[in-house]
């Protein structure tokens, strides 16, 4: 086991700045302008980013203690996602009884955004079975599916892997989604089902996992020759980015894309935690931009609902109105919902971090400080 570098912060600089651009991209493709914003990278953001911080958590969290609590972990994880999202159902549902928005729950529609297998439910069913806008949580039961499975690996990387061979195994992992997404789309399996399936989309999880096993970001370095490789790393990365973009071969969309978006990402969010301090990069921490991030999940949740319910009455709003309408309405029914719901469980969520794990040892205790 090779783990020397302790982690310098409690919080990790510029990544609810990245939450931030990922929650605009969605919000602002869903608002009329999905043709001119790729509001999917955003969602490959947040996947990429679920897999980098969860995985910097856990190796906190080993470094403190020497072994990891997974009952205190999947605690955590459900004070985090599950009570906005059972607000937002209930708000969705009475919406959807008095004709604001189209649709309603189904049983098996209420089922499967309750217990996060919605993204399955919306592909068999074209998103029927869930109110107008509630579509958007096919994305939480890929991640879903990700905190269930991966912290029993992780636990066994942090006890018996080095960083490279953490890294060797994720990207192996990666490979094997890229080859299945080429497997399904050559045999003409429909493109939601590749675009929302957690058997093709969790590669750009794996993609953030990798990237949490390389050097510490926030080590400082001041080798000249470290920062013309991190320079070389953002022009390749935004090469990719823009290239995935732009390449609109039908195949390659189904396939290389998501993987290319991935490591673009995945690097560029890297260099973005390395050069947080940095003039060009310091906006990612600014009040602004910490806010948006603080409430990005439940922007995320209310946004389409939202935005198809000013639609569907108001059908001819051209997207430079309901663009604004859909951001300042999301984000006044996300300010109670962080103030009263949020942060009392992240309080919660604090106090289960501080607690000294008293189950699973995996090694000898370790010296660090961190969670």
């Amino acid at each position: 086991m090779s783990f020397p570098t302790e982690p310098h912060a409690q919080t990790i600089p510029a990544l609810d700045g990245i939450r931030a651009l990922a929650i605009l991209l969605v919000v602002t493709a869903h608002s009329g302008l999905e043709r001119s914003v790729p509001g999917g990278l955003g969602v490959t953001l947040f996947f990429v980013l679920s897999g980098y911080l969860i995985t910097v958590l856990m190796r906190r969290e080993y470094l403190r203690w020497g072994r990891i609590d997974l009952r205190a972990f999947y605690l955590r994880r459900l004070l985090r996602l599950a009570p906005p999202l059972l607000l937002v159902v209930a708000l969705g549902s009475v919406l959807a009884s008095l004709g604001v928005i189209e649709g309603g729950f189904s049983t098996r529609g209420l089922a499967a955004v309750l217990f996060y297998f919605s993204n399955y439910h919306m592909i068999a069913t074209d998103f029927h079975g869930v109110p107008a806008g509630l579509g958007v949580t096919w994305s939480l039961a890929v991640e879903e599916h990700y905190y269930l499975l991966y912290p029993p690996l992780a636990l066994l990387l942090l006890r018996g892997a080095t960083p490279q061979q953490a890294v060797a195994l994720m990207l192996a992992g990666c490979y094997a989604v890229l080859y299945w997404r080429f497997h399904l789309a050559l045999r003409g399996v429909s493109e939601a089902y590749i675009g929302m399936a957690t058997d093709t989309r969790i590669d750009a999880i794996l993609v953030g996992c990798a990237t949490a096993f390389l050097p510490d970001p926030l080590r400082p370095s001041s080798a000249r020759s470290q920062r013309g490789v991190h320079a070389l790393l953002a022009c390749a990365a935004l090469a990719l980015l823009l290239t995935s973009l732009l390449w609109r071969d039908p195949l390659f969309r189904l396939t290389y894309r998501y993987t290319l978006q991935s490591f673009a990402l995945a690097g560029l969010l890297w260099l973005a935690v390395r050069y947080h301090a940095s003039a060009a990069l310091r906006w990612l921490s600014s009040p602004v931009a910490v806010y948006l991030g603080a409430v990005s999940y439940s922007v995320y949740l209310l946004h389409q609902v939202i935005a198809l319910g000013l639609l569907r009455h108001w059908p001819q709003l051209p997207w430079y109105a309901l663009l604004p309408l859909t951001l300042a309405l999301s984000l006044a029914a996300a300010e109670p919902i962080r103030r009263w719901i949020e942060q009392p469980c992240a309080r919660l969520r604090r106090r289960l971090s501080d607690r000294r794990p008293t189950r699973l040892p995996l090694g000898p205790d370790s010296a660090g400080t961190l969670r």
